[in-house]
């Protein structure tokens, strides 16, 4: 496994962010847009900043 270019209290954030929206929300009704808002949702209440102009190519 490659290791996340994210610390490890923000891997978890983001790991707790990807499980609850996969429990909370109906299969039906997963998109990638509705995880991506989940999972800033999260890190935005754990005090992390999101900053969408910083784009960097998935690796």
């Amino acid at each position: 496994m490659k290791p996340s270019p994210f610390p490890p209290a923000v891997r978890a954030v983001i790991d707790a962010a990807i499980d609850d929206y996969r429990l909370i929300t109906p299969p039906e009704q997963q998109t990638p847009a509705g995880l991506t808002d989940r999972i800033g949702q999260y890190l935005i209440s754990s005090g992390y900043a999101v900053r969408p102009d910083v784009t960097e190519r998935a690796r």
